[in-house]
């Protein structure tokens, strides 16, 4: 079985794995899920600005900015939600139109390994809980940082189990600046932040 077809496999399961959890998800994850929100915003600035939320899921994230900061929908910034899994956006539009003056949010079915956007168009990345799901990890994060403009802030979490995480320190050292990992026993994600920074 040659790669492209381990990937395609790999997509598919994930898909269906998503698709069969989006009725259920959140009751399952939601405080898990905003255990590492709480540490990926201690120091998030809102600004005027266009964020991504790679693996959006259901909006867990969009929902926890909003309740953390209430004036969140009068601002200019846009929120773009991509996920592989139909279902999933479906329960993040669900939530979307039951708040009728957020006007600014974008949810595009998609694949972090294949970002359908141009380069250096995105001020600010999520990827929570997502990025272990990738077939290729690295090949995700290039795309993350192609799209980022210089100085975009990246915030990321990774579960733990099985990821090498030595080697995505080495990768990361490279094309961030400011990288800080936290690792804590009550949380079972790594949780990296830091700003792009593209070499000239």
């Amino acid at each position: 079985m040659n790669p492209l077809s381990k990937d395609s496999d790999n997509k598919k399961n994930i898909i269906a794995k998503y698709n069969s959890t989006s009725s259920f998800y959140d009751d399952r994850y939601r405080n898990i899920q905003n255990s590492k929100f709480k540490l990926l915003l201690r120091d998030f600035k809102f600004d005027n600005k266009i964020i991504l939320d790679a693996g959006c899921g259901t909006g867990l994230l969009f929902e926890f900015f909003l309740r953390s900061n209430q004036q969140i929908h009068n601002r200019k910034q846009r929120y773009i939600g991509l996920d592989i899994s139909w279902k999933m956006l479906k329960q993040f539009l669900y939530k979307i139109n039951k708040v009728k003056t957020i006007k600014y949010v974008n949810l595009i079915l998609g694949d972090i390994e294949n970002l359908p956007f141009r380069e250096e168009k995105i001020h600010q990345i999520f990827a929570v809980t997502s990025l272990q799901n990738l077939y290729d990890i690295e090949k995700g994060l290039r795309e993350l940082f192609r799209i980022g403009q210089q100085g975009a802030s990246l915030n990321l979490s990774i579960l733990r189990k099985n990821l090498n995480l030595d080697k995505i320190y080495s990768y990361l050292k490279t094309e961030i600046v400011d990288l800080n990992l936290i690792r804590l026993e009550k949380v079972e994600d790594v949780i990296i932040q830091g700003n792009l920074f593209k070499k000239k």
